[in-house]
């Protein structure tokens, strides 16, 4: 059986992979996305989604300190399919230090409007106050009384929300605007494009006269361009594996994670944790803006786990789950680790290891959600760290924990935002090219840690990768 031919093959339907499809389509291109997970559908619980959509089972880490939770998708849509929705454009200053690094290659201005494009092709817009959560609230009122400014409603990709509460594990409702309900959806019946679902790549040759792809169960397709859109821990693989680019070496290097962690807030009244949108608010830290607030809520069937205690104080914090309040925080990391894959594309090894600097940054994130939610009436607050003294009651006791000589270790987060292990100008060009006829298009190629979330950057990313393969070709 001979190869089949497409004019371009994307390889995942994440915010850029999908991104990119659409705009190659819509360019004329006959276009073959391909992508391991299956389409989602609404679970009967949280835990049941992380084990159906998540990579591994919701299981994927990083190595170093300890054990540091990196949860992606692994499903139609990617990580959008499992993420909070939020969407914050590109830091105008990130967008100046890549058009002065690469000598003019990179576009600020024109990488600007494709961010644009792609917040209006997810819908996104502020979250409304009625579908605010009663942590966010509480959070939002603690910062008032302590006389900061700045907290606000944050926006989110989303379309008909109703604040059910769980962004995170598919929305019941369809309302959050995943890469598929942006890009995909109005390409069906489209004779131009195929999407694939439940099949990977296995193998790549690349070269002047176009691509020839290999895919899990046997299929080969021949194309012009292949879109390497696999996600930041599986796309090094592919360039590593195949030499892809003349810094194929390079590949796995340089990643960051956007470290996070929440708070817990103990008060008299009900605190109804799924009632609204879970990350609907946030601040930026008014001392250090490498510091970001935003909302959180973990659905009881998996609230144990994510609880710093143990017997009866882990016992006491769960009986008290319905007068309890989260709010989370993430950093824009300093620390590089790096990802390998000893194991294949499907099972990478990742290693992160957390600088002085960074840490110091966690623990001020930890008490000043901590201070906020006791401003705001808390009668106990829990920090998360996994040491004796974790508790507070107030200003003077919260002051008084020793989180500073925890060390990282102790910290019990998770890592929500991989990237830059193909960055810009170190593995991938200027162009987001890796040799001819591969382009990548993923959060591997975002050269630095953005400090925000990076929906909106990824899918500019692979707006940008398709006007430049439409370019060449014409």
């Amino acid at each position: 059986m001979g190869a089949e031919r497409r004019d371009f093959v994307v390889a995942g339907s994440g915010a850029g992979g999908a991104a990119a499809a659409a705009r190659l389509v819509a360019g004329g291109a006959r276009v073959l996305l391909v992508e391991e997970g299956p389409l989602a559908r609404p679970a009967g619980d949280a835990f049941e989604a992380v084990q159906r959509y998540y990579a591994d089972g919701g299981l994927r880490a990083a190595l170093g300190d300890g054990l540091l939770p990196i949860p992606t998708g692994r499903t139609v849509g990617g990580t959008t399919t499992i993420n909070s929705g939020t969407c914050l454009r590109t830091p105008a200053d990130a967008l100046a230090r890549w058009e002065g690094a690469s000598g003019g290659a990179f576009s600020a201005s024109s990488f600007s409007r494709l961010v644009e494009e792609a917040w209006r092709a997810l819908k996104a817009k502020t979250a409304p106050a009625e579908t605010m959560t009663a942590s966010s609230r509480l959070f939002l009122k603690g910062l008032e009384r302590l006389g900061i400014p700045g907290g606000h409603n944050l926006d989110r990709a989303e379309d008909g929300c109703v604040g059910s509460g769980l962004c995170c594990f598919v929305c019941p409702k369809d309302a959050k605007m995943t890469s598929y309900k942006a890009f995909l959806a109005g390409l069906e019946g489209n004779a131009r494009f195929e999407l694939r679902s439940g099949t990977s790549l296995v193998a790549v040759e690349a070269g002047a006269g176009g691509v020839r792809v290999r895919l899990r169960g046997g299929a080969e397709v021949r194309a012009e361009g292949l879109v390497l859109a696999c996600g930041t821990t599986a796309t090094p693989y592919f360039v590593r594996k195949f030499r892809l680019g003349p810094d194929w070496r390079g590949a796995g290097a340089g990643l960051s994670v956007h470290p996070a962690a929440k708070v817990f807030g103990l008060f008299d009244e009900e605190v109804e944790g799924r009632k609204g949108v879970p990350q609907g608010a946030g601040v930026v830290d008014p001392e250090d803006p490498a510091i970001r607030y935003e909302g959180v809520y973990v659905p009881p069937e998996m609230s144990a786990m994510t609880v710093p205690l143990e017997g009866r104080g882990l016992k006491r914090w769960m009986d008290a789950k319905p007068r309890v309040a989260t709010f989370g925080f993430m950093i824009r990391d300093e620390s590089r680790g790096r990802v390998d894959h000893p194991l294949g594309a499907a099972h990478p090894v990742a290693r992160y290891r957390m600088s002085p600097r960074d840490y110091a940054r966690m623990v001020r994130g930890a008490r000043f959600t901590a201070r906020a939610f006791l401003a705001a009436g808390a009668r106990r607050v829990l920090l998360p760290f996994n040491i004796e003294a974790n508790e507070a009651a107030d200003e003077r006791g919260l002051a008084a924990l020793p989180l500073e000589a925890a060390g990282p270790a102790a910290l019990q987060m998770m890592a929500f935002h991989p990237l830059g292990t193909c960055g810009l100008g170190r593995v991938a060009g200027w162009d987001q090219s890796a040799g001819p006829g591969v382009t990548i298009a993923d959060g591997s190629v975002v050269p630095e840690s953005l400090g925000v979330n990076p929906q909106v950057t990824i899918a500019a990313f692979g707006l940008r990768a398709a006007e430049s393969l439409l370019g060449v070709r014409a």
